[in-house]
């Protein structure tokens, strides 16, 4: 009835590596304030997120089930000679088929779309049908640190190369309010070191243990975003509720940071939404 009424309420979810842990804290807070998830959609972390809240995972299932997998099962820990990336893939591949099994995207409770960019074409894709896991295998492939994703003759890498927060999507596919959660809006790579060539061994391996220098991935992952949030601006004019979380104390890649970033992601949003709830009664379809 929502969905027909123009009274429903999407959920956005953008890319951010580790710090996209913040999401699930910030969908277990939306749930509490009582607003009413009809339709959900993302890019990169934010679509794998997404999908648990597609398939109308508890809270805790969320917790459990992500934690599983990026934590305990170390997605990017086969390392291999970087031909094509770092990594292999193959591991993140088979973390995803076990927690989405053979899943199409159509048969998820909620209506569902992840992105990702075309490189054969230099355009975002939209996936609203075929393997959920596959695409989102696409949708999570960091350039030179994740291999790409070939079919059919294209080639796909993660959907935050062109758009990290696809409101603008979920806008043209769906009326009604919109949440969206920017992981990008606090993002930075910061340095504390001057320096144009690479220094020997020893005094990288130096800087590393003083956090005095971004690593390879810190680097990929961030060149893979930046030029996405050119556009956020306008992205982020389109929704009624903007949360933007604090992460810059959290790595891109800190895996380890898990259960802080989704406690931090809870009690943002739940300060959030406190400050807001009248004017959120007055926009989102709220459960009273």
């Amino acid at each position: 009835a929502r969905l027909l009424t123009g009274r429903s309420l999407s959920l956005v979810l953008s890319g951010g590596g580790a710090r996209g842990f913040t999401q699930i804290g910030i969908v277990r807070a939306l749930r509490e304030a009582g607003l009413e998830i009809d339709c959900v959609g993302g890019t990169s972390i934010g679509a794998i997120i997404g999908a648990g809240v597609a398939l109308e995972w508890s809270d805790q299932e969320m917790f459990d089930n992500y934690r599983y997998s990026f934590v305990s099962a170390r997605p990017l820990g086969d390392y291999t000679l970087p031909l094509v990336a770092l990594t292999r893939g193959k591991r993140v591949s088979r973390l995803l088929r076990e927690q989405f099994g053979a899943r199409d995207i159509t048969d998820l409770p909620l209506p569902y779309f992840c992105c990702s960019s075309n490189l054969s074409s230099g355009q975002l894709e939209t996936h609203r049908h075929g393997p959920l896991w596959f695409w989102l295998r696409a949708s999570c492939a960091i350039p030179g640190v994740i291999p790409p994703v070939c079919h059919h003759g294209e080639v796909y890498v993660d959907g935050a190369v062109i758009n990290n927060l696809p409101t603008d999507v979920m806008h043209a596919l769906q009326p009604g309010a919109m949440a969206a959660v920017d992981i990008g809006a606090d993002d930075s790579l910061r340095t504390r070191i001057e320096e144009y060539a690479t220094p020997p061994f020893w005094k990288l391996v130096f800087d590393f243990r003083r956090g005095l220098r971004p690593g390879i991935f810190d680097i990929l992952i961030r060149s893979g975003m930046v030029n996405a949030e050119l556009a956020s601006a306008e992205r982020r004019r389109l929704v009624s509720l903007l949360l933007e979380p604090p992460v810059r104390d959290i790595g891109l890649l800190d895996w380890k940071a898990y259960e802080r970033a989704v406690e931090s992601g809870y009690q943002y949003a739940v300060r959030v939404i406190g400050t807001q709830r009248d004017s959120l009664h007055e926009q989102l379809p709220l459960r009273v």
